[in-house]
């Protein structure tokens, strides 16, 4: 009777080759995942303030939120000057009274 043929025992080098090709998709993950969460080349502008303009509203508007109750008395905008054109930027309360006349703000770049 003749000897049935045994095949060497490759176990332990598929568990590498599993692992290699395991670990090579994983950094292509993470590496799609970085790239993804990284800002936009130029989605921002940095526009000097040319101006402050404050429209009240005719009645005072009460929001109810997360961070609990808000009151809006009207609309807050800064006037920018960026790349030689003018943006009309609304900001919150606080945003306004912080930034001044000839100082610089930075906002997202609005679509065209």
């Amino acid at each position: 009777m003749n000897q049935p043929y045994i095949v060497p025992s490759t176990a332990r080098r598929d568990l590498f080759i599993g692992l290699a090709v395991g670990l090579m998709i994983m950094i292509g993950i993470v590496f799609g995942v970085m790239q993804m969460a990284g800002g936009i080349a130029g989605s921002t502008l940095n526009g000097r303030i040319v101006a402050k303009n404050f429209t009240p509203f005719a009645e005072t508007q009460v929001t109810f939120g997360k961070g609990g109750v808000h009151q809006n008395d009207g609309d807050y905008v800064l006037e920018c000057e960026a790349k030689g054109r003018r943006y009309l930027v609304a900001v919150d309360k606080e945003t306004y009274q912080a930034t001044k006349v000839g100082g610089y703000y930075l906002f997202p770049r609005p679509k065209e």
